[in-house]
């Protein structure tokens, strides 16, 4: 059995993306809701209606309080569970999970995707996989302290088979070596910067609690303008980014058999 949990808030253009992805790996899904108003539940009732949706317990998005509400639910699970954010998309070798038997966490690492300067060549469209549209990235290896989440670094994420505590200070986010090959996230948070993924990205704080704004300051990635964010895309991430065709194609091969199997074009 593997389950997904997700907390989501007004990702009605993410959703159909990520729904129809994961529905490939996970056998259940457990969707957080902190009530959203526009048709994200509607898309899930209709993209995986055997998935559980609740309304959150929480009265702000605040990380500490989303840990302890995801940790809760995770432990009504049994097998492989997870936590993503809509705009994290596992991807990769999911069936070697199923040979290991012993109580395990394991980590994994992240491909970030960023819309290239200028866009791109179409509109993205709902009815084609993201891996197949979005290829302009970088693999982030850089495993520092937390205290780095200013410059927007992607900390691996977990997944584990046993009912375990968040640890307080990283909560879903590890930092940490990833411990399992042939599995990635890919990200798509800085992949999407037309209106509506600019949209998603500046509604997170209005969610947070005063004093989580305050705590995180307004350097944070989810506290910034949408002008400091499009440029701290420009300055930090399009600088590491090159054509990873070549990697999504042998990582997305597990989930789409179609996909050609060539070699990694960059070094991963």
């Amino acid at each position: 059995m593997r389950t997904v949990v997700c907390h989501f808030f007004n990702e009605e253009y993410l959703l159909p993306w990520w729904l129809a992805h994961h529905r490939r790996i996970f056998d259940h899904g457990i969707m957080i809701d902190y009530n959203s108003t526009d048709a994200s539940r509607d898309i899930i009732k209709k993209m995986c209606p055997e998935w559980e949706i609740y309304p959150t317990r929480n009265a702000y998005f605040d990380s500490a309080c989303i840990d302890r509400e995801v940790e809760d639910y995770e432990r009504t699970c049994s097998g492989w569970r997870m936590a993503l954010n809509v705009t994290e998309f596992l991807y990769g070798n999911v069936a070697q999970l199923d040979k290991i038997t012993v109580p395990a966490q394991h980590f994994i690492g992240n491909y970030v995707f960023v819309e290239p300067q200028g866009g791109y060549p179409a509109p993205l469209d709902h009815s084609r996989p993201l891996h197949e549209q979005v290829r302009f990235g970088y693999y982030e290896t850089d495993p520092r302290p937390c205290d780095k989440l200013n410059f927007g670094l992607r900390a691996s994420r977990s997944i584990h088979n046993y009912p375990i505590a968040y640890a307080r200070e990283g909560g879903r986010h590890w930092y940490q070596m990833p411990t399992l090959g042939d599995l990635a996230i890919f990200y798509y948070g800085y992949a999407v910067l037309n209106d509506k993924g600019i949209s998603r990205k500046m509604q997170i704080k209005t969610k947070m609690s005063p004093e989580e704004r305050q705590a995180r300051g307004a350097e944070h990635p989810n506290m910034v303008t949408p002008e400091r964010f499009l440029t701290n895309i420009e300055r930090f991430h399009r600088p590491r980014c090159s054509d990873l065709s070549g990697v999504v194609s042998r990582v997305a091969r597990h989930q789409y058999p179609a996909e050609a199997p060539v070699l990694a074009t960059s070094a991963a």
